[in-house]
């Protein structure tokens, strides 16, 4: 989902350069997300991770070829399947984003920092794939429509505009703060107002158990599809969460966010963008030890998030909740 959400600054650009509609290709899960962006005409999609998709794979590309029919393909992934189909559906031209995979593979595994400065951010490389057509950078200024319907239903289940959201969750456990530390924010932040739990429908343990901490708070982690994710979060006054998803959503949104970092580390271009947003980093010597937070802790315990004390974190979110 992250991945989907980094995308959606650089399309409105590189749309309006080559004066063309997007055909977007993602997994089934997170075309609700793309589908949300206007310069977005068209998704195509392949099963969720896991599922076997050769079929599926096959009969998108021959979509693209005799339907589509594209005048360029940007692989903004990077990866196998990415550069597969990018390989396959004919185009005039075909560009793919600069990852700088070796550099980022020195950083995590020897602490060699070769990386471009100041940091590009990943929408930046995104956007820079189409500078050939004139196009300087993506629109840090593009937000996605509200859609009353989804509105809706997330206020069906108690969520108010003005609450702090937390994101307790993360798809690899190596960048997840711990449960305790989460417990204790939620207790101090329920002070100033309600809590908002969020995240998907497997951490929703996780944030019942956090959410318990926290007298009045809402958990709605699984609750919503995706196509609701964007309004589940509008109007929160903050949102604090790992190295995540919602930390792309919530620019998105208008929602100042403050990202915790552990294992990975904000050089990699994945920090929240926005003006308001902060990061919580310790940078310790061992940091980063992963590019995505995949790799165990190879030390007697992670230092790097057991040692971003809770009453730190819960300083900065005061400090930007406007209650120091």
């Amino acid at each position: 989902m992250g991945d989907v959400l980094l995308t959606l600054p650089a399309l409105g650009p590189v749309a309006r350069a080559l004066g063309a509609a997007v055909v977007f290709v993602t997994r089934e899960d997170w075309a609700p997300l793309a589908a949300r962006h206007p310069a977005v005409g068209r998704v195509l999609t392949l099963p969720p991770r896991g599922a076997r998709g050769e079929r599926a794979v096959a009969e998108l590309i021959r979509v693209a070829n005799d339907d589509v029919k594209p005048d360029v393909v940007f692989d903004w992934h990077g990866i196998g399947l990415s550069r597969y189909i990018a390989a396959y559906v004919n185009a005039d031209a075909k560009e793919t984003y600069r990852k700088y995979p070796v550099r980022r593979w020195l950083l995590a595994a020897c602490g060699v920092d070769l990386l471009p400065r100041p940091t590009r951010r990943v929408a930046e490389l995104y956007a820079a794939t189409a500078a050939r057509w004139g196009v300087k950078g993506p629109d840090w200024s593009f937000r996605l429509a509200e859609d009353e319907r989804r509105r809706a239903e997330v206020r069906a289940l108690g969520v108010t505009p003005g609450m702090v959201a937390l994101a307790p969750g993360a798809r690899h456990a190596a960048k997840a703060w711990p449960a305790a530390h989460w417990r204790e924010l939620a207790r101090t932040l329920a002070d100033g107002g309600r809590v908002l739990l969020v995240g998907g429908a497997d951490e929703r343990p996780l944030a019942d158990e956090v959410a318990a901490a926290a007298p009045g708070a809402v958990n709605a982690a699984g609750a919503v599809p995706v196509a609701a994710l964007p309004e589940l979060l509008r109007g929160a006054r903050l949102l604090v969460t790992n190295d995540s998803a919602f930390a792309h959503l919530a620019p998105l949104v208008d929602v100042p966010v403050l990202a915790l970092f552990g294992p990975t580390t904000p050089r990699f271009g994945f920090a929240p963008w926005g003006e308001r947003d902060r990061v919580a980093y310790l940078g310790l010597p061992c940091s980063p030890c992963s590019k995505h937070g995949a790799r165990r802790c190879w030390r007697l315990r992670r230092y790097c998030l057991e040692d971003l004390a809770p009453a730190a974190v819960a300083t900065s979110a005061r400090e930007m909740l406007g209650d120091s």
